[in-house]
């Protein structure tokens, strides 16, 4: 009985997109950093884990075409 092999390519995700997708991350968490004291402010219940989704929320959607 033969087995069929059935690669994964279009799952593989290359160094460069992952170096990319990686720098994006800490690009969002700094950004994060630097805003949440003044939207603390604005916003004091809002918790620091809030903040940083919104911002990569705004940020996924602003950089995929789709959305």
């Amino acid at each position: 009985m033969k087995i069929k092999k059935q690669y994964a390519t279009d799952s593989v995700v290359t160094d460069a997109e992952r170096g990319r997708e990686v720098q994006s991350e800490i690009d969002s968490f700094l950004r994060a950093v630097q805003s949440y004291p003044d939207r603390f402010a604005r916003e004091p219940y809002l918790s620091f884990q809030q903040h940083l989704s919104s911002i990569v929320i705004a940020t996924h959607t602003d950089e995929d075409p789709r959305h």
